[in-house]
């Protein structure tokens, strides 16, 4: 607040023209009493004293504590003008912002509130507000009785999260901040800061359910996917598989049989060729689309079988693994995820790696009703790479999403020419 230019004036006026009605009130009583008559009268036997010199002494001293009294009243004004515009720039910052400012005594009594906190609150007007107190807007009452011991020890209470409870009964989500602070009058009070988070939250809410659904929706899509292949398995090995055998068995009677045909049996042996090399084709691809060893040895074993498989391909790598814990009873979806993963890290050694050992463990740690969860650990030496989003191939994204799909951990780390470390954690919640 400011005093006005033209009440500055009239205030000057006023002042200089008392000054100037004293002076001559003084003059006047001087000239009539002869007061200088007196003065020397009186001052007559100390002049020894020079004391006949303290009127004019007395007058420059008048004129200087004048001039004091001028200077400290100019720096008072100044200085009373700068607290008035800083005042009056808070509260424009106070009422003005766009998130919820509120000043409460320390037992929680509202002093001012800004339109923000109003509409907050589901007010119409911030004068609403004065009088109330700030506990009665605590969704959780308890909470507020704990923000206040800590405020009169002098702490702050910073808040990620904090429900309040409108006028309407509306339940808002705001992130807030409360501290104690010390008045323009010197006394203490409360300083609550809120923004509304509302519209955040309910996103993130929604965010969080589509997230889920997504990984329901994965997870439905790999058992569709995994039920295909084990049909196309099944398929492959009923029928192409006997076809095969057939003709292998036939052509083995036709060079049993003709040890006369030299052409007969150059034919049979090429039959027996070609049927071995192609039921070596449909074995391979039995076992990748469905290992057949998960169905009929448990997930243990088949681990290893494909691990010895792998190491005859590729007898220049030493290949270590090790399973501790009961892994059998596990679910399909868990004994496939783990499968995949140890699958899926052979094959990336074997395109990409150049690596001359590698480490596969696994182990189910913790049990009871709960049932604890299956540990799985890959480390290679190879050349590692760089493990950034756009670097990830399809097969570890999916390794990913098989693991996340399960309420599991998936961690991948490397860096160039410092191999690759794979953790993976899933709970078992029992075989379905």
């Amino acid at each position: 607040m400011s005093i006005p230019a033209g009440s500055q004036q009239s205030s000057v006026r006023r002042d200089l023209l008392v000054v100037a009605g004293v002076t001559l009130l003084t003059f006047a009583l001087s000239s009539a009493f002869d007061l200088r008559e007196w003065v020397e009268k009186f001052t007559g036997p100390f002049e020894a004293y020079q004391v006949d010199e303290l009127p004019l002494t007395l007058l420059a001293m008048a004129l200087a504590l004048a001039w004091f009294s001028w200077r400290r009243s100019k720096q008072v004004m100044e200085q009373v003008a700068l607290r008035l515009g800083s005042e009056e720039h808070y509260r424009m910052l106070f009422m003005e912002n766009l998130a919820g400012n509120l000043l409460a005594t320390m037992d929680g009594r509202i002093k001012l509130a800004n339109p923000a906190a109003a509409q907050l609150l589901g007010f119409n007007s911030a004068n609403e507000m004065n009088g109330r107190s700030l506990g009665e807007f605590y969704l959780d009452r308890e909470q507020w009785s704990a923000h206040c011991n800590t405020l009169l020890r002098g702490g702050k209470v910073e808040l990620p999260l904090l429900q309040l409870k409108g006028r309407d009964g509306i339940v808002v989500q705001t992130v807030a901040k409360l501290s104690a602070r010390l008045s323009p009058a010197r006394e203490p009070e409360l300083h609550m800061y809120v923004a509304d988070i509302t519209d955040v939250t309910l996103m993130q809410t929604e965010l969080a359910g589509a997230l889920e659904e997504n990984r329901r929706l994965s997870q439905r899509s790999m058992q569709v996917q995994e039920e295909e292949r084990r049909n196309l398995a099944r398929e492959l090995h009923d029928e192409l598989g006997q076809s095969l055998n057939a003709i292998k068995v036939d052509a083995v009677a036709i060079r049993d049989r003709s040890d006369d045909a030299a052409e007969v049996q150059r034919g049979a042996r090429a039959i027996i060729e070609v049927s071995g090399q192609v039921y070596d084709v449909v074995r391979s691809l039995l076992q990748r689309l469905r290992p057949v060893a998960l169905d009929e040895l448990g997930l243990r074993s088949a681990i290893e079988y494909g691990i010895e498989q792998w190491r005859r391909r590729h007898g220049t790598v030493r290949c270590n693994f090790s399973a501790g814990g009961d892994l059998d009873g596990l679910s399909e979806e868990v004994n496939i995820t783990l499968y995949r993963l140890a699958q899926e890290c052979l094959t990336n050694v074997a395109k990409h790696a150049q690596a001359t050992s590698v480490t596969i463990a696994l182990a189910r740690a913790g049990s009871g009703q709960d049932g604890g969860e299956i540990l799985f650990s890959f480390e290679d030496n190879g050349r590692g790479f760089d493990p950034g989003p756009r670097r990830q191939g399809l097969g570890l994204v999916g390794l990913r999403e098989r693991v996340e799909a399960l309420g599991g951990n998936f961690d991948l780390q490397s860096a160039p020419g410092q191999g690759v470390r794979v953790r993976a954690s899933i709970p078992v919640r029992g075989k379905s």
